[in-house]
């Protein structure tokens, strides 16, 4: 089994009985996988992919990132600490600065996972303000918040790299929604 297989059923089994902060129907494993095909429909390698299946397994379950290192080695487990919120218990804000910062000088490969995580997230956003008239309410911050979280890591994201990076172009236009077509 390659590393890929390996740590999508890692995660599927990690995000048993999940479900997503936002629209609750909806299987957690859902994200993480999303996250994973985002990053082979780029192009990535099979460790990031796998990272990408894993992104949120040390964040939401009971596993640790020396789970990861041991089952899946260094480069994996690095990947995946570069996309986990270090501290839960600080709040939202310095979470979200504390992202922020960390990620902008990574390599790209670390980058991809943040980046294909929030494309995913705004996806699904989108899709379920579609579908469900919801509102940012919804959530432990407003519109404004949202908004102001989502454009800092774009510009995280692109600094010191090649902002035409389809990927990053991505983000941007699903990341430039207006308040309106919420």
């Amino acid at each position: 089994m390659d590393i890929k297989e390996k740590a999508r059923l890692f995660a599927i089994e990690a995000h048993m009985d999940q479900r997503r902060k936002a629209d609750k129907v909806k299987p957690m494993i859902v994200h993480p996988l999303n996250v994973g095909d985002i990053l082979k429909e780029y192009g990535f390698d099979d460790n990031v992919i796998a990272a990408g299946y894993l992104h949120d397994v040390v964040e939401d379950t009971q596993y640790e990132l020396s789970n990861i290192l041991e089952l899946f080695g260094d480069d994996v487990a690095s990947l995946v600490d570069s996309a986990s919120e270090s501290d839960k218990s600080m709040s939202w804000e310095d979470r979200k600065k504390e992202t922020i910062d960390r990620i902008r000088n990574l390599d790209i490969r670390h980058k991809a996972i943040v980046c294909a995580d929030k494309i995913s997230n705004l996806e699904d956003l989108r899709i379920l303000f579609e579908t469900k008239g919801e509102s940012f309410d919804a959530f432990n911050r407003g519109f404004e918040d949202q908004k102001w979280y989502y454009t800092e890591i774009y510009n995280s994201l692109i600094y010191n790299q090649d902002s035409d990076f389809k990927m990053f172009e991505k983000l941007g236009i699903t990341e430039g929604f207006e308040r309106t077509s919420y």
